[in-house]
């Protein structure tokens, strides 16, 4: 089965796998402003891919675009060797298996975790009754993978925000997401719980799936991205493999209108 175009940057390791996911010159207007322009990126199996850019630069939309909360003007989305459309945030999560884990979390607090993890789409007993016992195994199981120390009773309100995080994270493991989106998911956890949160990006990839992570942190970004991409003024500047990265090497990337590749 052959996808065009195959990216040129990624890495030798990566490229001999078919792409999970290509994005085919996407394209995404609001009024005069392109805020997706020209896109294309192939998203390969259990990677860690970091997009880095100022802000405007089109990260947000990007994922926007994958979960299919926008549609883009024009491009393509091949999925698995074959053309789809993305038409809706249902479509996204259920036929092509993407999970997006928003900074605001989206949990309800007063929940416990098991409740947070099947919150809408809990199982039930002839399509009536919470299957709770399923409900506190399944859970319990996401958990112990995940190597977090917390239990499907306790409540989500009083869990640290690297927890929380977590518990957001861990409904992409529950029903078998292919590809996780994170935007900026340790922009509002303390300086202590972010490691957490990375060894929680670590863990998914070592269940095979793959992430999409948006960071303004470049040092979490350079800690775990197999992969990273730069967008500049809605485009892709660059795809770097992440062997041997500065901080500094990124910043020039992101701000200079002149630079060269690094």
């Amino acid at each position: 089965m052959h996808v065009p175009e195959v990216q040129a940057h990624a890495p030798e390791t990566v490229s001999r796998q078919e792409p999970l996911l290509s994005v085919r010159h996407v394209v995404k207007t609001f009024g005069p402003v392109r805020a997706v322009d020209d896109v294309s990126l192939d998203i390969f199996p259990q990677e860690v891919v970091g997009l880095i850019g100022d802000n405007g630069a089109g990260k947000s939309t990007f994922l926007s675009l994958l979960t299919g909360y926008y549609r883009p003007d024009s491009g393509q989305f091949i999925y698995k060797g074959r053309p789809v459309t993305i038409t809706s945030p249902r479509e996204s999560r259920h036929n092509l298996k993407i999970e997006m884990i928003y900074q605001s979390l989206r949990l309800a607090p007063d929940l416990k975790v098991s409740d947070n993890l099947f919150l809408g789409e809990e199982p039930r007993t002839f399509g009536l009754f919470l299957d709770k016992k399923q409900m506190q195994r399944s859970s319990a199981d996401v958990l112990r993978k995940l190597r977090l120390k917390i239990t499907p009773k306790d409540v989500v309100g009083k869990l640290s925000g690297g927890e929380q995080q977590a518990v957001a994270i861990g409904r992409a493991l529950l029903f078998d997401r292919d590809i996780i989106l994170m935007d900026e998911p340790t922009a509002a956890i303390s300086v202590s719980k972010v490691q957490d949160v990375l060894n929680t990006i670590r863990s998914l990839k070592e269940h095979g799936k793959t992430v999409i992570l948006v960071s303004h942190r470049l040092e979490d970004i350079l800690e775990v991205s197999d992969r990273i991409v730069v967008f500049f003024h809605g485009r892709i500047r660059d795809v770097l493999k992440n062997e041997k990265r500065q901080i500094s090497d990124l910043v020039h990337l992101m701000f200079d209108s002149g630079q060269q590749d690094v």
